[in-house]
């Protein structure tokens, strides 16, 4: 007869315990993992791909789709559809849309505790998102321009709204970077949109002067907006029996985020030196291997302007007053050693976890190297926080033509260097006397069909 030890029977036990205990975290972890894996940029891939073919009502399909698995992507992705819904001509729709997100994106620059301290245990996708700084500003440059396609009642408000974003962001950034104000740099759009406004009035020609002259000083060599300074300072919106076509023109693919992996600067160790000492007693390690954060990608573009005609005559190009590209990166680069502390603080906090476990439980060897493992597997779930505004152009360009009144045709064609390089698009615009007329166009690509909005359709 085989005789069983009581005490290995019971070691035995034990360590099948713990093992079982051990497998059942891993299984968790890489199931978190797996989960984690999946960021924004690529559930979001599909929608884009499809939006930038043309296929609006499949990109429209595929976002609510999206906005109804994953409800931390939903602010973003509700961004994403009110371009798609103002594209389609369903611009009120887009404007209610907009407010939604721009309330909650206000509400939420109220940092919640609880947010913040369960971010620290899994990831940065786990926050409500509120918006880069860039893409609040752009929120209210579309709630003008979706307002502008329907009476035009709001427009004005929105882009007050435009210039006070502006007002807090340069405000943060005197606060942050620890430079002057005034070094903060505004985007032209807001205050070229609010002095076409005031002109229209045709009779708040002081306060268009001001507005238009701010948006001149900051891009001091664009022609267009000396010209408009100079008509305005006499008085005068149009000739008698004239109205006025504004074409704004959407160019390129805009920005976008993609998860990178990056070691951690010495501003961004000094942020999450004073993060980890508000959690616990923890310390930073002499080193620190490369973290995963998202980063700004803008796509390379083959259109750098739009060329308009009117009834064959060739009237010029557009002209920049939104340079997003620009303004995407410069305001995310100055949050970056922020998103960086924050990557460095919870590797710290998981790590530190890990070791406080395994000093609390058996020492023994398979249970210190599962623990080890299950570390490993936690810091593999975690991802970098890819959400944004997917569906921005590269550059918000205007154009502003004086015609006679009544039905004219208009051509757009998508110009890289002056010269045509895709298809052009035509439609029918209607101008009043004395009034003005909007157009929306938008030319991601030289081989993507435009879609065109106008004010009076």
């Amino acid at each position: 007869m085989i005789r069983c030890d009581p005490s290995r029977t019971s070691a035995n036990q034990h360590r099948a315990a713990i093992l079982l205990a051990i497998g059942t975290l891993l299984a968790g972890l890489v199931s978190v993992s797996q989960s984690g894996c999946s960021t924004h940029a690529k559930r979001i891939a599909q929608p884009r791909n499809l939006f930038y073919d043309g296929q609006l009502q499949a990109c429209r399909e595929s976002l609510e789709k999206l906005s109804k698995t994953n409800r931390h992507d939903r602010d973003v992705v509700n961004l994403d559809l009110a371009v798609v819904d103002l594209l389609s001509g369903q611009a009120k729709q887009a404007e209610t849309r907009l407010k939604d997100v721009r309330d909650r994106f206000d509400h939420l620059e109220q940092d919640s505790f609880a947010e913040k301290t369960v971010s620290m245990w899994t990831d940065d996708q786990v926050r409500s998102y509120s918006g880069e700084d860039y893409e609040k500003i752009l929120l209210r440059v579309f709630l003008s321009l979706s307002n502008l396609m329907q009476d035009g009642m709001d427009a004005e408000s929105y882009t007050l709204q435009i210039q006070d974003k502006h007002e807090q962001l340069a405000d943060k950034f005197e606060s942050s970077s620890g430079k002057k104000k005034d070094e903060y740099t505004p985007l032209p759009l807001g205050f070229y949109m609010r002095g076409m406004l005031r002109e229209a009035t045709h009779h708040d020609y002081d306060d268009a002067s001001r507005n238009y002259a701010i948006a001149s000083n900051l891009l001091p060599s664009s022609e267009p907006l000396q010209w408009d300074l100079a008509r305005v300072q006499s008085g005068v919106h149009s000739q008698p029996g004239h109205g006025v076509v504004y074409v704004f023109a959407m160019v390129g693919r805009g920005p976008y985020k993609v998860e990178v992996a990056e070691q951690p600067t010495s501003a961004a160790l000094l942020i999450a030196d004073q993060i980890i000492s508000a959690v616990g007693p923890y310390k930073l390690p002499p080193t620190i291997a490369p973290i995963k954060i998202p980063d700004i990608v803008v796509p390379p573009t083959d259109v750098d302007s739009v060329g308009v005609q009117i009834n064959a005559q060739r009237i010029g190009p557009t002209s920049s007053l939104a340079n997003i590209e620009q303004l995407a990166i410069s305001t995310f680069q100055a949050n970056r050693n922020s998103i960086m502390a924050r990557a460095v603080a919870r590797r710290v906090i998981k790590k530190a976890t890990i070791v406080a476990a395994k000093s609390s439980m058996d020492k023994g060897g398979l249970t210190a190297i599962g623990m080890d493992l299950a570390g490993i597997a936690w810091e593999a779930s975690e991802a970098a926080d890819t959400r944004c505004w997917g569906l921005l152009p590269r550059d918000i360009q205007v154009l502003r033509v004086e015609v006679p009144t009544g039905d004219h045709q208009l051509q757009l064609s998508p110009l890289s260097a002056s010269r045509p390089v895709g298809p052009s698009q035509q439609t029918s615009v209607r101008v009043v006397d004395g009034q003005n007329t909007y157009v929306i166009c938008w030319f991601p690509d030289a081989r993507s069909v435009s879609q065109i909005m106008c004010s009076n359709r």
